[in-house]
């Protein structure tokens, strides 16, 4: 099924949409859970003991909805691509400035607060905009499943975890697996069916995947899959 095709539940731009509800549904559709365990997985030790992956997340999302007006409008996958970027971007930042601290060389502090993103006023107004998909309540749902998503990715064995991780979380194709790691396509493509399925069953044990649908529901009743075209891409192999 093509992006446009799956996306019926996501308005035609819902970037251009002042509508709060359409927003909470596109950031739904790019699973935040899944996003934060990506983000959790690129903290190293410094960043660690100063901010934490929901930080990180609800600056990425102020970000976004600040600019949403100057994003190109491609689809649910190309905006996740969008702030898997913006979330590798202020991490950069955020190391970069706790380095430079570190030396004497930053005259304030990393704060840590979503309000730390100062968006360019020729973007639109950052305010007000909509909460609900970083108040305490909702991020410890997604933190919840987020870890699930942890415990599942290690039982899948050490040869088909990286590629499950890269396929599902990172959004790579088999051939972008394939130059990364050195594999061929063809023991991606088998490696990642083998891991995928280790992956669901033990999700289902944690009570967290739909058994109907279940890659079309992307948060906490699917969250094997950030991104349901890997039914396409599968199909393809």
């Amino acid at each position: 099924m093509a992006d446009h095709q799956k996306e019926g539940s996501i308005s035609d731009n819902p970037l251009l949409s002042e509508s709060a509800d359409s927003w909470e549904r596109l950031i739904e559709a790019i699973n935040p859970a899944s996003l934060l365990y990506i983000i959790d997985s690129r903290m190293g030790h410094l960043l660690r003991s100063r901010l934490t992956a929901e930080d990180i997340y609800q600056q990425v999302l102020l970000e976004a909805w600040s600019r949403r007006k100057d994003i190109r409008w491609r689809g649910i996958r190309a905006f996740r691509s969008w702030v898997l970027t913006a979330v590798n971007s202020r991490l950069r930042d955020a190391i970069d400035h706790e380095t430079a601290e570190k030396r004497g060389g930053a005259a304030a502090a990393l704060t840590g607060s979503p309000l730390s993103f100062h968006a360019d006023d020729s973007t639109g107004p950052a305010f007000p905009w909509p909460i609900s998909s970083t108040t305490p309540g909702r991020l410890a749902i997604y933190r919840e499943i987020a870890e699930a998503m942890g415990r599942a990715l290690d039982t899948v064995p050490s040869e088909s975890r990286e590629i499950v991780h890269l396929r599902l979380f990172e959004q790579l194709d088999f051939e972008e697996i394939a130059t990364k790691t050195g594999v061929s396509s063809a023991a991606v493509s088998h490696r990642f069916r083998k891991g995928l399925s280790l992956y669901r069953r033990s999700l289902r044990r944690e009570r967290l995947v739909s058994t109907s649908d279940g890659f079309r529901s992307l948060n906490a009743t699917g969250p094997e899959a950030p991104l349901s075209e890997i039914e396409d891409h599968d199909s393809e192999s």
